[in-house]
């Protein structure tokens, strides 16, 4: 018989062909923790495939969707959904309620847990800010960052890009998270629109304030991690690597080239030939032991070969994602649908377009067979937890939990901390309702 071993055991137990991970696992009483009961809801069965990955059956459509909503690499398996046809080697990943609660907190932020991806980065940073900011009150301070934040924000945007994370008066913006392609070019395009703004922002603040504002600029492109970040409930989309050091670097180096905006060796082989060079520069970046050409940008050349986008759109500073036709929403009906890969439901309440995540967030299973109250409360159809679908609040919490349910699984559930739903921005326009974050 077909044996399965396990690195967390150091057992070896041998099964049926076609059982699943999970149920040679329970047949022999491991602790394999598999909170949805095993219907691949929540993905705390996962493990990794150390050998014999050749003798696990192909994903089914339940395994897929998880896998693409964790960006789940080819050797680790929902137990639940993996069936054996011969030895296999796995490591369980999860083992305990810690486990359990960071396993939910990632499928509710819907973001890969870890993958890599090629990028270009775009590092932004105000020159001289710190003795700038002690010149100044602090409210002109804020006042002056958040603006230059605001269009830069815009023009990354507009270029396809997204700013990915503020680190006091610098910023970093990533573009290639879309898959639309032609991401150097696009992170140039922005680079250089928003030097050109600053021409005019610049003007302002030294008639106003009596202060230079000046912003280097560095771009790099190559291989990044991305996934989500954070402690638990802060969770956000991050990106990390030599990738942005370089970008850092490149953007430092502008003050001893005294230039606005350099590019990197490999950022300028993405692009070369549709733009224009003003000069170049050789030397070693911090960090690096060998020098190395960075590129000052004067133009672009042409247009970015990006696939069009037409399932997004910016509309005053916020990207709007395409949904639903609205002749589909009817009052009373719900419309399964996604937003960025995230399950969402989209409905009608007293006319008012509404849309909150489908899923409930004490076990994430699907709210599309929920009752709407008068009041715009949806209950969950499995335990009875209920939540606002205008602010997204927790109005009941597991208050339909079965009779027989065993305590210790009761337990388990009611001891998850009360998180409200997500709930979404809704605007109807050409014909379809577009969702975005708040």
């Amino acid at each position: 018989m077909p044996v399965l071993s396990s690195r967390n055991e150091k057992g070896r137990f041998e099964f049926e062909k076609n059982q699943t991970i999970l149920e040679v696992s329970l047949e022999n009483e491991l602790s394999h923790l598999h909170v949805c009961g095993g219907h691949g809801r929540c993905s705390t069965c996962r493990v990794q495939v150390l050998d014999g990955l050749e003798n696990c059956e192909n994903r089914n459509a339940i395994e897929q969707a998880m896998s693409e909503k964790l960006d789940f690499p080819d050797d680790v398996r929902l137990a639940c959904q993996t069936k054996l046809k011969g030895d296999v080697t796995i490591r369980r990943l999860l083992n305990g309620m810690e486990d359990i609660k960071f396993a939910k907190s990632a499928i509710e932020q819907s973001g890969p847990i870890g993958s890599n991806k090629d990028v270009a980065i775009l590092f932004a940073d105000i020159e001289n800010f710190t003795p700038l900011s002690e010149r100044m009150a602090s409210f002109d301070v804020m006042y002056l960052l958040n603006k230059y934040f605001d269009f830069a924000g815009d023009i990354v945007m507009s270029n396809g890009g997204a700013m990915n994370n503020y680190i006091g008066d610098a910023f970093l913006a990533v573009f290639g998270l879309d898959d639309t392609g032609d991401e150097t070019f696009r992170a140039v395009k922005a680079g250089i629109e928003i030097q050109s703004r600053l021409n005019e922002f610049s003007a302002q603040v030294e008639e106003d304030f009596d202060e230079l504002f000046k912003v280097r600029i560095g771009i790099h492109y190559g291989e990044v991690i991305v996934g989500m970040l954070g402690c638990r409930g802060t969770e956000r989309l991050s990106v990390i690597g030599d990738t942005v050091n370089m970008a850092a670097r490149a953007e430092a180096a502008n003050k001893d080239a005294d230039t606005d905006m350099l590019i990197t060796e490999m950022a300028y082989s993405q692009v070369e030939g549709r733009v224009e060079v003003e000069d170049f520069i050789r030397m070693k970046l911090k960090g690096t032991s060998e020098r190395t050409t960075l590129y000052e940008i004067k133009s672009v050349i042409g247009d970015s070969l990006a696939k069009e986008n037409t399932e997004q759109k910016i509309i005053g500073g916020i990207e709007w994602n395409r949904s639903v036709p609205v002749a589909d929403l009817k009052e009373g009906s719900k419309l399964e649908t996604s937003y960025q890969d995230e399950a969402v439901l989209v409905f009608r309440h007293d006319g008012e377009l509404r849309a909150i995540q489908n899923a409930c967030t004490h076990m994430n299973l699907p709210l599309t067979g929920g009752d709407i109250d008068d009041g715009g409360n949806i209950t969950c159809p499995f335990h009875g937890t209920a939540y606002c679908t205008k602010t997204g609040e927790v109005t009941k919490w597991c208050e339909g939990l079965p009779d027989d349910m065993p305590a210790e699984n009761k337990a388990m559930i009611t001891s998850i901390k009360q998180n409200p739903i997500k709930t979404f921005l809704t605007l109807e326009s050409d014909n379809h309702a577009w969702l975005a974050e708040p």
